[in-house]
C-alpha cells in the first residue's frame, strides 16, 4: 500500500506557491577532492533515501489540501544541466528535491515545501556520508536515531496553542529600489576563514549571527534617503524551532522572527546598531515570542473557512498573502550553522556551501571547518547593499574568495 504524508504548516504554505515566478528552491553544495562518479553518486542516494523515505514523494492535489504521496520510483542523479535553483515542480510526478553533479561537485536543490534548512542539511549530510564511504572505502558511521515517525512528524501542529496574542512590528518597512535584472538572478558563494570573522564578532561581545545580521543592516546606511530614516530595515530571520521545542522531524520546523532598525542619522556607528540587535536577539529569540509564532502560523489552518475551502479558493487567497507578506521585509539572513561530518569523511571534502532562491535579495550562510560561506542571491543590476557588506570584510584585511554566477529564471 503506497505511503503518504501530511505537509507541515510551512510546507502547505509554499505548495499553494509552487508556480510562483520564484518558487522558494534552496541549493546544498559539496566540492569533492575528485570528480564525482554517477553509478556511485546513485548508489549513495539510493542508500540515503532508504533511511530518509519521507523524501521520496510526489506533491498531489486533494479537495482541500495538497499532500505528499509515496512515489512508485526512484530518484536519479543527473550531470547538472539546468539553472542554480530551477523550480522543481512541473506536474504531479516530479520529485520535490535534485541530485546533480559537475566536475567534483555534487549539488543537492530541495523545494521548501518538503523541508526546512536543518532537515534538508541532514539528508544531504547523509548523502555525502554514503558517497565517500562507498567511492573510497572508508569506514565512518554517520548516526540517525529518530524514527520515522519522528523524520515525517508535523511539529508545528503538535506545539500549537490556541490564542490570539501576537506582537506586531511597528513602523513602515524600507524596500531596496534598484533597478532589476530582467528574468535574471546573481548567485555569490562569498568565502571567509570563520575564525576571522569569530575573531571580529568577539571583539564587539556577539555572537556570528548577531554581527552578520549587524553588518546587513549597517550595509543600508549610506543607501537610504534622509527622507526615509523613519522607516525600517527589516531582516527576516528564520530560527530553527528545534533548539526550543523537543523534535526531530526532518520536515519544516523553524519559525521567521524579524530583526528591525531605523537610523538616528547617516552616521550611525557599527557599535550602536549591534547593541540594539544584541537586545532584540535576546527579547525575540525565546520559546515564548516563537511560540506566538508557531501559533500564528497554523492558526491559518484551524482557521474553519480555510478548512472548509476549496483547494481553487485556497490557493487564490494565499497567493494574494504572499503578494502582501514579500513587502513585510527589507531582506533575509539565514543561518544554517556549523556543518560537521565524521573527521574521515571531511578529509575528502574541500569545501560545502548554501544559497537559496529569491525574488529580490538573500543571504544564506553554513560553515565548514574554517570555512564561512555567505550565499548571496539577488536580482538587481547594481545592488550596492550586497557591495557595502561585502566591501566590510576586505576593509578589514579579510582575505575573500568570490564564485559569481548568473542565470536566467
Amino acid at each position: 500500500m503506497r505511503k503518504w504524508y501530511k505537509l507541515d504548516n510551512v510546507g502547505t504554505f509554499y505548495a499553494f506557491t509552487k508556480n510562483n515566478k520564484m518558487p522558494k528552491v534552496f541549493r546544498y553544495s559539496a566540492y569533492i577532492k575528485d570528480n564525482i562518479d554517477e553509478e556511485i553518486l546513485q548508489k549513495a542516494l539510493d542508500k540515503t533515501v532508504s533511511i530518509f523515505p519521507n523524501f521520496n514523494v510526489n506533491l498531489k492535489k486533494g479537495f482541500y489540501w495538497y499532500y505528499l504521496d509515496e512515489a512508485m520510483r526512484k530518484n536519479k542523479v543527473s550531470k547538472e544541466n539546468l539553472p542554480i535553483c530551477y523550480k522543481l515542480y512541473e506536474n504531479s510526478d516530479d520529485f520535490l528535491y535534485r541530485i546533480s553533479y559537475f566536475k567534483n561537485k555534487i549539488n543537492m536543490e530541495i523545494s521548501h515545501i518538503l523541508s526546512d534548512g536543518r532537515g534538508s542539511v541532514e539528508f544531504f549530510k547523509l548523502l555525502i556520508t554514503n558517497y565517500v564511504i562507498i567511492k573510497y572505502n572508508v569506514k565512518a558511521n554517520y548516526k540517525i536515531d529518530n524514527s520515522l515517525l519522528e523524520k515525517s512528524e508535523d511539529s508545528f501542529t503538535k506545539y500549537y496553542e490556541k490564542t490570539k496574542k501576537f506582537k506586531k512590528d511597528k513602523g513602515k518597512t524600507y524596500l531596496y529600489k534598484g533597478r532589476k535584472l530582467k528574468n535574471q538572478t546573481r548567485y555569490m558563494e562569498y568565502h571567509i576563514p570563520l575564525n576571522s570573522v569569530l575573531d571580529l564578532s568577539h571583539k564587539y561581545n556577539t555572537t556570528l549571527t548577531s554581527f552578520l545580521v549587524s553588518i546587513l543592516i549597517y550595509s543600508f546606511m549610506d543607501e537610504v534617503k534622509t527622507s526615509e530614516l523613519n522607516k525600517y530595515i527589516r531582516v527576516a530571520l528564520p530560527v530553527d524551532l528545534r533548539n526550543f521545542f523537543k523534535s526531530t522531524t526532518s520536515m519544516n520546523f523553524f519559525g521567521l522572527t524579524t530583526i528591525s532598525y531605523n537610523f538616528k542619522n547617516k552616521e550611525e556607528k557599527l557599535e550602536n546598531i549591534i547593541d540594539n540587535v544584541n537586545k532584540q536577539f535576546k527579547e525575540k529569540i525565546t520559546k515564548e515570542s516563537l511560540r506566538e509564532r508557531v501559533n500564528l502560523m497554523v492558526s491559518f489552518e484551524k482557521n474553519w473557512f480555510c478548512r472548509l475551502a476549496p483547494l481553487s479558493l485556497k490557493n487564490l487567497t494565499v497567493n494574494i498573502a504572499d503578494k502582501i507578506t514579500m513587502n513585510a521585509n527589507t531582506t533575509c539572513l539565514s543561518n544554517i550553522g556549523v556543518i560537521k561530518l565524521d573527521k574521515k569523511i571531511e578529509e575528502y571534502i574541500n569545501s560545502m556551501s548554501v544559497i537559496t532562491s529569491t525574488d529580490g535579495f538573500q543571504f544564506t550562510i553554513c560553515s565548514f571547518k574554517d570555512d564561512l560561506c555567505i550565499g548571496i542571491s539577488d536580482n538587481y543590476v547594481n545592488n550596492n547593499i550586497v557591495k557595502n557588506f561585502c566591501r566590510y570584510f576586505s576593509k578589514n584585511n579579510i582575505n575573500v574568495r568570490m564564485d559569481v554566477s548568473e542565470v536566467k529564471k
